[in-house]
């Protein structure tokens, strides 16, 4: 190895938290990320690692030659993109992240169809709903349902993320259709919660034009969207969801909006994230078309929903 080598696998290592960890995703021994980096130590005469424990931590000059480390691993992945831009085929392994519910609906048919595109393709599809670090993940490109926090990341819009309230026609059967959002905050609602978020209120604005909250009469609480639809679809709660969500089962008539008139507080749209770099791999554009091709403009779901128009204050020409 040389000494760009060992930079790039210190990063390795204390991205993975260990040197066994580290050792496991290269498959080699142990013993053999110790010796490159006890190299490393000696050709830049620094500790790196203080190693009282099995967990790795990081000495004060060791972070800083860290940070080092991802600017050269930055600077390769550039030099690789640039000549990527001008081959005629995308190659190599493309890495993607998505929430689940909407990675299963959309994503999946978007990669199904780069494949076909581009056979010699390989891709990682990663779903689910944590925040994960596009950088030390080594992501090429993510999907967010939330507002861009990362200045260090490119965040372009794919799609608008309208919300619906809405129940089954046996739930409206079973308690009548409410006329007030008072009436509608007594009824049993499905509510996303997790760990760390509880979605338990709902945003809306009022008749002064103010952004307002009412809690939920929270009956079901689950992290998994698809079960908060599967609640409503047989009648044991109404919910608020996105509409990418309920395509299908408004179509077929199994739910209906309540409260359509209400204008609900706007939402994070869906964005595409990737690494801030010159220039973007080819990889990665052939598949943001893709995936714009299969969500379309506006979003498919947003034209296969009946009347979206008339539902909590949606604005097609937002």
């Amino acid at each position: 190895m040389d000494l760009s080598s060992r930079l790039l696998l210190l990063a390795e290592v204390v991205e993975a938290g260990s040197f066994t960890r580290a050792a496991d995703l290269r498959h080699v021994d142990r013993s053999v990320i110790s010796r490159q980096i006890r190299q490393l130590e000696k050709e830049l005469e620094v500790r790196l690692f203080n190693r009282s424990t099995r967990v790795v931590h990081l000495t004060d000059v060791g972070r800083e030659i860290y940070h080092r480390a991802l600017r050269l691993r930055t600077a390769l992945e550039d030099a690789r993109h640039v000549a990527e831009a001008h081959q005629s085929e995308p190659r190599g392994v493309l890495r993607i992240n998505a929430p689940t519910d909407f990675g299963r609906r959309y994503i999946g048919p978007a990669v199904g169809l780069f494949m076909r595109r581009f056979q010699d393709m390989h891709v990682e599809l990663q779903l689910d709903n944590a925040y994960v670090d596009v950088i030390a993940g080594g992501y090429d490109l993510v999907i967010r349902i939330s507002e861009p926090r990362d200045s260090s990341l490119i965040a372009r819009p794919l799609a608008s993320n309208h919300r619906v309230i809405c129940a089954s026609p046996e739930f409206i059967q079973r308690h009548g259709l409410p006329e007030s959002v008072e009436e509608l905050l007594q009824l049993p609602a499905v509510t996303y919660s997790r760990d760390d978020l509880t979605l338990d209120y709902l945003h809306y604005y009022n008749e002064h034009n103010t952004i307002v909250r009412g809690a939920f009469n929270s009956h079901f609480r689950t992290n998994e969207p698809e079960i908060m639809v599967r609640a409503m679809l047989v009648g044991l709660c109404y919910g608020v969801m996105s509409a990418f969500m309920l395509e299908d089962a408004f179509r077929d008539g199994k739910l209906f909006p309540i409260l359509p008139e209400l204008r609900l507080a706007p939402s994070p749209d869906i964005y595409m994230v990737y690494p801030h770099r010159e220039f973007l791999s080819l990889k990665t554009r052939r598949f943001i078309e893709c995936l714009q091709e299969v969500v379309g403009e506006p979003p498919i779901w947003e034209r296969n929903m009946p009347r979206i128009g008339m539902l909590q204050g949606y604005d097609p020409m937002a």
